[in-house]
């Protein structure tokens, strides 16, 4: 009988890493094509993966919370040429089948409806369906209902363990290093492992940007964010050697701009990819960025929105962080950190004047580009922010 490899498919876009999630099925299991075998995650995006044919699992290679690439086999299915014949054991009474078409009636958990998947769902993860909120007609408890459970469970996990402390002291809290905490973990580490990372540091004067945007902002709901990925794009036009990365010998300057732009959420980080930004207008940066960090917060963003970039864009001004070594995201060759907007008192053609100063940090993968060209890229930065009029 034909065997079938379960991989991550190569539609799920450049993510190279996830987190398995759940198995829906069991070694042993039965499974009709399209039903969902496990529910994979990658950053804050779930991504339920479908049976490739009729059949039965043979065997589980990937185990729950494991981090997983697209060239690992995650499961084995043995697929089935023809249905299997449903026989009843000597001796058992077989149930009266439900009218045609009629869909199994689900059960009630805690005064709420609950699907028979949803319920297994359950079962299986140790959930207490009473915890789960139904997002269905009455409050109806769906599959999806419960992996939602399951997933911000893992991204804030209870305390598993206590570690007694110093008498009259309280318990230091244990929670698990898993899931997607650890796959950021990991490839933050990695970064810092593989590039050898320099960051460059200036001040600019964004007086008239601050200006410009008070007049923009009263037609258009623009950002500095907006502003400052604009620069960038023109400015990586300009140097188009930032846009780079390292393939094996080989240093490839990229023919396209694709910036992301660091979302911060409850429970981590994701960065959606701005496609083409050089190409586009201020307005269509900010209608992108508007449209990518709604569906990244919402959890509906796809791996394809936020794979791919060729530059990153990090800005923590709301936390009012002056500067900051931001770390690259790979297989970037660079990332822009930005921090607040400050009103100093500096010198300003030749007098003493207030002026709102912004502190940029520029982290460049050495191996790629060097410190001298690194620092024109950022001087360029800091130009087109300080004669704003470029941007629009």
């Amino acid at each position: 009988m034909p065997y079938a490899e379960i991989k991550i498919p190569d539609e799920m876009g450049e993510v190279d890493e996830w987190v398995v999630v759940t198995w829906l099925k069991q070694v042993g299991d039965r499974v009709q094509k399209d039903e969902v075998l496990l529910v994979l995650q990658a950053a804050k995006v779930s991504y339920d993966y479908p049976a490739p044919a009729d059949g039965k699992v043979a065997e589980i290679l990937a185990a729950q919370g494991e981090v997983v690439n697209k060239q690992q086999v995650l499961a084995r299915l043995e697929v089935e040429t023809s249905p299997p014949a449903e026989t009843a054991p000597a001796g058992e009474q077989t149930a009266s089948p439900s009218p045609a078409g009629a869909p199994e009636s689900p059960r009630r958990a805690g005064g709420a409806l609950v699907s028979p998947l949803a319920r297994r769902v359950a079962r299986e993860n140790q959930v207490d369906l009473a915890q789960v909120t139904g997002s269905g007609p009455g409050g109806r408890i769906s599959d999806k209902d419960v992996l939602a459970y399951i997933a911000a469970r893992q991204a804030h996990p209870a305390v598993e363990e206590e570690t007694p402390g110093p008498a009259g002291q309280p318990a230091a809290q244990e929670i698990p290093f898993t899931g997607a905490r650890a796959l950021i973990a990991r490839r933050m580490l990695e970064s810092m492992q593989s590039m050898a990372q320099l960051t460059l540091h200036t001040e600019a004067d964004v007086t008239d940007l601050v200006a410009l945007r008070e007049q923009l902002k009263q037609h258009d709901p623009l950002t500095y964010s907006d502003l400052i990925v604009r620069a960038c794009a023109l400015a990586l036009e300009q140097h188009p050697h930032v846009n780079a990365t390292l393939d094996g010998e080989r240093i490839r300057i990229l023919p396209e701009i694709h910036i992301g732009l660091a979302v911060a959420l409850k429970d981590g980080l994701i960065v959606p990819v701005i496609l083409n930004a050089n190409r586009l207008s201020l307005k269509e940066i900010a209608a992108a960025r508007e449209r990518l960090v709604e569906r990244a917060r919402s959890g509906k963003i796809t791996p394809a929105e936020y794979s791919g970039g060729t530059f990153t864009v990090t800005n923590l001004g709301t936390y009012d962080i002056d500067g900051f070594t931001p770390i690259i995201n790979p297989p970037e060759a660079a990332i822009l950190g930005v921090g607040r907007i400050r009103e100093k008192v500096v010198v300003h053609q030749g007098k003493v004047a207030q002026r709102a100063m912004l502190t940029l940090s520029l982290t460049i993968d050495h191996r790629i580009v060097d410190g001298a060209p690194g620092a024109e890229f950022l001087k360029t930065i800091k130009q087109l922010l300080e004669a704003p009029a470029q941007l629009t």
